[in-house]
């Protein structure tokens, strides 16, 4: 063995004999080279290894959030072209609506956007304020819509108390104002229209109200009155038959008596009146054009 050499003993028992191993510097020295070069491109490998499973981890995550991101945006748009769609439909409810009705639509805000071309352009920011701008027009036109609602509320409850029907099929035979009373030829009042027709034709109230008297009374006969809403109500005399008590509701087309001749009358008809806060007013007034 030459001077520097390496040797390695083995033994494994003590009954058992040695064996020795010798290796040359040179070798020693290629053989320490030779491991630590695998040994340093074993880690090099695994850390190499290692960056690019997380590398690949985090693209996999990457993609799976941008795919989710890419349907959310697309659920987004699709939300925005239809909530585009319903405002800009019921923008022309609204003017058709405003025409009808003749409500000033002055201030109120209008209802438009970018079409689906436009919003396919658009980043999530932009879509963000378009929905936005979106909501601001939906809550006008909500406002709007509750103008209309209580305009026609409060029309509706006016048209339904308001006498604007004829009480009774037939022809006029004395109008309201002065007039000469057929008993006596004198020059009188008359406080409402006279309206001829068969005995047991239908009365019909007039408007929505509350029956307030139905009985006889001098002069008229068989008398029913119905109070309506804003200081209006109805009289209708001379009738055949009642067919509503005190305390009952009517609704305007009701059947509340007949048509008779009881009381001051020469024939059979309907004496009609309507009053304004106690004041007889020209029931013809108060007809709609396409009676």
């Amino acid at each position: 063995m030459k001077r520097g050499d390496f040797t390695i003993i083995l033994a494994r028992f003590a009954e058992t004999p040695a064996k020795a191993y010798c290796f040359s510097r040179k070798l020693a020295t290629a053989v320490t080279i030779v491991s630590f070069v695998l040994i340093s491109g074993f880690i090099l490998s695994s850390l190499h290894y290692y960056q690019m499973w997380k590398k690949t981890s985090e693209y996999d995550r990457l993609r799976v959030e941008v795919d989710q991101l890419r349907k959310e945006n697309q659920t987004f748009r699709l939300a925005a072209n239809n909530l585009t769609d319903q405002l800009s439909a019921l923008e022309v409810v609204s003017k058709k609506v405003s025409i009808l009705s003749g409500l000033n639509r002055e201030g109120l805000g209008g209802v438009g956007g970018p079409g689906n071309s436009a919003l396919a352009s658009l980043t999530t920011r932009d879509l963000t304020a378009q929905l936005r701008q979106l909501g601001v027009k939906g809550r006008n036109i909500e406002s709007e819509l509750r103008q209309w609602q209580d305009f026609y509320t409060s029309r509706s409850i006016l048209l339904a108390a308001t006498p604007a029907i004829p009480p009774v099929h037939g022809y006029p035979s004395a109008p309201f104002g002065y007039r000469l009373d057929p008993f006596t030829n004198v020059r009188e009042f008359h406080s409402g229209i006279d309206i001829s027709a068969p005995r047991g034709n239908k009365v019909l109230a007039t408007a929505d109200g509350l029956a307030v008297f139905a009985q006889s009374q001098v002069g008229y006969g068989r008398l029913v009155v119905v109070r309506h809403r804003f200081g209006l109500s109805t009289r209708y005399g001379h009738l055949s038959q009642v067919a509503v008590r005190v305390g009952q509701r009517v609704k305007k087309g009701d059947i509340i008596g007949y048509v008779g001749s009881t009381g001051r009358a020469t024939g059979p008809h309907l004496h009609y009146e309507v009053r304004l806060n106690g004041q007889a007013m020209n029931p013809l007034l108060f007809y709609r054009e396409n009676y």
